[in-house]
């Protein structure tokens, strides 16, 4: 079957074009049309000025089911394709490196470590080991009303905030929220274990540890506990399999 990779190559050689001067007239890096025609890349954005560039319509480029032509008029939805989204909207790019990415002046990049921070009771595990950095946009940051150089990208193990962080799902904390706010998700250290858990405040300066999974109990903490509790930063951001709000 014919993909989105054959009929880019297909067009970009009809029309006598190498990558990078199609890259020059679409405005899109070479490394995004090579990715795109390797199918590493899905285009996204990118697939509106390529198809411009190449004189197509983006909906044949993406899919193959629309006129080739720009000129063959406008196109009426068929009853299948009426609430799919666009072709040219919503896609995944799909890169290796920076280089794959086009420049962009408010991309922030946050390097992701594996902290192993416990959801549960498990082993304490000191390692820290820094993967692939992950791009996110500045607008983002505004979004969650925290600065880029107090986040980390760290990763949960065990089972006890499920459906919220499911094992080995990745959650961004923000370092300087260190003033508990009652019911939010903290990443902390209790007696030297890294956990995650919602917090919930109690008269008299206790402290509830809160697990979502049922088969978890709550931990009460005392102010005598406090010596051996410390928050590491509050969770403002996940990434996996569960639910998106709490």
């Amino acid at each position: 079957m014919r993909t989105l990779a054959d009929r880019l190559r297909e067009c970009r050689e009809e029309a006598r074009l190498s990558q990078s001067e199609l890259a020059r007239r679409s405005g899109v890096s070479q490394s995004t049309v090579a990715n795109i025609e390797s199918g590493r890349n899905q285009g996204s954005k990118h697939l509106i000025p390529i198809a411009e560039a190449l004189g197509v319509r983006v909906e044949w480029l993406n899919s193959g089911k629309a006129p080739k032509s720009r000129a063959a008029g406008p196109i009426e939805a068929s009853p299948e394709d009426r609430y799919k989204i666009p072709a040219d909207q919503g896609n995944v790019s799909v890169w290796e490196s920076d280089g794959d990415l086009d420049d962009g002046e408010e991309r922030v990049w946050i390097g992701r470590y594996d902290y192993h921070f416990s959801a549960g009771t498990g082993l304490i595990q000191w390692e820290v080991r820094e993967k692939k950095a992950l791009p996110f946009n500045e607008s983002f940051f505004k979004a969650i009303g925290a600065r880029p150089g107090d986040c980390k990208l760290v990763t949960v193990r065990g089972d006890s905030m499920e459906p919220f962080l499911f094992d080995r799902d990745v959650f961004m904390i923000d370092e300087s929220k260190t003033a508990l706010r009652d019911g939010k998700i903290y990443a902390i250290y209790f007696e030297d274990e890294p956990l995650v858990k919602q917090i919930f405040k109690r008269p008299g300066g206790r402290l509830v540890l809160h697990s979502f999974n049922s088969t978890y109990p709550d931990v009460e903490l005392t102010p005598g506990d406090m010596e051996n509790f410390h928050i590491v930063g509050e969770c403002v951001y996940r990434s996996g399999s569960g639910f998106t709000t709490h």
